[in-house]
C-alpha cells in the first residue's frame, strides 16, 4: 500500500490531477457486488447493438453520465466482455465519466465467427478496429461528449494503438493497460511461431473450420491457484462467477488464425508508432507472463508515451484492472491522473 500512496502523492503535484472520489477496495468488493453493482448496472447500463463489420452483430454498454461531458471507451481483451467490468465502471462512474464498453467481434454477447463458439477466431486484426471506430462514431459520438478518451487492456491494447495509428486526431487521450503489442512466446522465436500457427491453420483446415493452435481448447477455470492474470483471490473468484452467471460469454483457446494476426498486429502497431499523434500513457505489468514487455518499450521508443517510456506497475500480473489493491489502485491513480491533464 505505501507505493499506492507515494504515487497518489505524486499525483498531488503542481499541473498534475489526483483521483477525486475513493476506489473500490477488496475489504469491501463482496458487498459492492451483492449489494451495489446489480442496482447500479440496472440503472445506468443501457446495452444496445450495432452491426459490424461483415454484418457481425456487436454488443456494447453505454453508462452515461448525467454531470459529464468526458467519456471513456473501455476496449477489453481477448476473452474478455463488458460484464467483467462493473466494478471499473463503478470507479470510473465515481470520477465523473460516462463510460462506453464494447464486446469484440467472436467474444462476450457478441457474434461469433465459427460454427464451433468457443474458438477465438477473427478473420483480419483490423476488424476489432474497424469495429471500434463504428462504435465510437455511431454510438460514443452520438451523444456528443466534450473528450474521448481510450482505456484499453492486453488485445484491446493493441486494438486503441492501430485505431490511433488510423485516425491519429479522434482521441483526446488513451491509456493501455498491459497492452499486447507482442506475445510471450517464452523461448519460441516468433518466426518459429508464426510457421508452426500458419502450418496448422493451413492443415486443420483441410479437415473443417480453423482449428485451435497449439494446447488451446475449449473454455476452463484451471483454478486461482494455476492462473497468470492476477494475485487478488477474491476478484479473480468474482469474475469466474461472473462467467457461470452468463455462460454465453465463455470463450476458450485461440485458433491457429487468430495467434498470426495477433502476432502480426503487434508488429504493426510497433513500425507504424510513429503516427501516433494522441497523448499516450502505457502501464505495464511488472510481473507479466501473458504479454512481452520488451515490445511495450520498443513501441514506446517511437509513440508518444508519458514520461518517454511504460510506467511499470511493480509486483503485478497481467489484469491489473482485477489486480489485488496495492497494483491495481497504483494503475487507476496513473491512469486517472494521466486523463484528468486532458
Amino acid at each position: 500500500m505505501k507505493a499506492c500512496w507515494l504515487l497518489t502523492l505524486a499525483l498531488l503535484t503542481p499541473g498534475v490531477f489526483a483521483v477525486t472520489a475513493p476506489l473500490s477496495t477488496e475489504d469491501h468488493l463482496e458487498a459492492l457486488h451483492r449489494d451495489v453493482l446489480p442496482s447500479f448496472w440496472r440503472e445506468h447500463a443501457r446495452e444496445g447493438e450495432f452491426i459490424g463489420k461483415d454484418q457481425v452483430p456487436i454488443r456494447y454498454a453505454a453508462l452515461r453520465h448525467p454531470d459529464s461531458h468526458r467519456a471513456i471507451m473501455v476496449v477489453n481483451g481477448r476473452v474478455e466482455t463488458y460484464l467483467k467490468y462493473q466494478e471499473l465502471a463503478w470507479d470510473l462512474w465515481q470520477q465523473g465519466y460516462s463510460i462506453y464498453l464494447i464486446d469484440h467481434r467472436g467474444q462476450g454477447r457478441s457474434g461469433r465467427l465459427l460454427t464451433d463458439v468457443q474458438k477465438g477466431y477473427v478473420e483480419q486484426f483490423d476488424d476489432y478496429v474497424d469495429d471500434l471506430k463504428t462504435f465510437h462514431d455511431k454510438v460514443v459520438m452520438a451523444d456528443k461528449p466534450e473528450k474521448v478518451f481510450i482505456l484499453a487492456h492486453s488485445m484491446g491494447g493493441a486494438i486503441a494503438a492501430r485505431y490511433l495509428e488510423r485516425w491519429p486526431t479522434e482521441i483526446d487521450a488513451a491509456v493501455l493497460s498491459s497492452p499486447m503489442l507482442g506475445i510471450n512466446l517464452g523461448s519460441l522465436p516468433v518466426w518459429l511461431a508464426k510457421g508452426l500457427a500458419s502450418s496448422i491453420d493451413t492443415f486443420g483446415r483441410w479437415f473443417g473450420e480453423p482449428p485451435y493452435g497449439p494446447g488451446q481448447g475449449p473454455y476452463q477455470d484451471h483454478g486461482f491457484a494455476d492462473n497468470e492474470l492476477t494475485h487478488s483471490t477474491l476478484r479473480y473468484q468474482l469474475f469466474r462467477e461472473q462467467y457461470e452467471r452468463t455462460p454465453e460469454v465463455k470463450l476458450g483457446g485461440a485458433t491457429a488464425h487468430w495467434i498470426q494476426e495477433g502476432i502480426r498486429a503487434g508488429e504493426q502497431a510497433i513500425a507504424e508508432a510513429d503516427k501516433i499523434r494522441t497523448p499516450l500513457l502505457l502501464l505495464q505489468a511488472g510481473l507479466d507472463n501473458v504479454v512481452d514487455n520488451a515490445a511495450q518499450d520498443q513501441f514506446c521508443l517511437v509513440a508518444p508515451c508519458s514520461e518517454g517510456r511504460p510506467v511499470r506497475i511493480e509486483g503485478a500480473w497481467h489484469e491489473l484492472f482485477i489486480e489485488q489493491d496495492a497494483q491495481r489502485q497504483a494503475a487507476l491513480d496513473a491512469a486517472l491522473g494521466f486523463l484528468n491533464r486532458y
